[in-house]
């Protein structure tokens, strides 16, 4: 019965080889097809080998420690709680179509984070921080194109 207290170690062992083997695929692929695959199975295949150091350390112990946590329900607050959440997506797309995903997102995420409590600093760091990712990551490494948006189609004569 080799495999009763070891049964973590080897899921965890299988999961990093599967994170590896994804990322020698990918590895020669062209970095606009691999880019996903090259960051979510670089992040996993640390994990992995994170849990399977700690998996190892502990010698394929069956007891696991969990910590207790108390956390009060979330109250559902009716028929209004999911409108609200439809009419911020509804609001979300229209603002894609009206100024363009690389300014609606920052722009979503201020006015969300400022709607439901946070402060000035917290609502311009992630906004500042959306806008860099999608800068970074979709205009500068995958030069994604986005499409006009319907104001600049509109008003773009005007403007230059």
């Amino acid at each position: 019965m080799m495999l009763r207290g070891y049964d973590r170690t080897l899921f965890t062992g299988f999961i990093a080889a599967v994170m590896i083997g994804a990322l020698l695929v990918a590895k020669d692929w062209p970095v606009r097809a691999s880019i996903i695959i090259l960051l979510l199975g670089g992040i996993g295949t640390v994990l992995a080998l994170v849990q399977l150091a700690v998996d190892v350390k502990d010698g394929g112990s069956t007891t696991i420690e969990r910590p207790a946590f108390e956390v009060a329900a979330v109250e559902h607050r009716g028929r209004w709680g999911t409108l609200e959440i439809w009419a911020w997506l509804a609001g979300l797309f229209l603002a894609i179509h009206l100024i363009g995903f690389p300014l609606a997102l920052p722009l979503f995420v201020f006015l969300y984070v400022r709607s439901y409590g946070g402060g000035w600093l917290p609502s311009l760091v992630l906004s500042g921080a959306t806008w860099g990712f999608l800068y970074g990551v979709f205009a500068q490494v995958l030069s994604v194109v986005w499409p006009k948006p319907w104001l600049w189609v509109l008003f773009g004569n005007v403007f230059g």
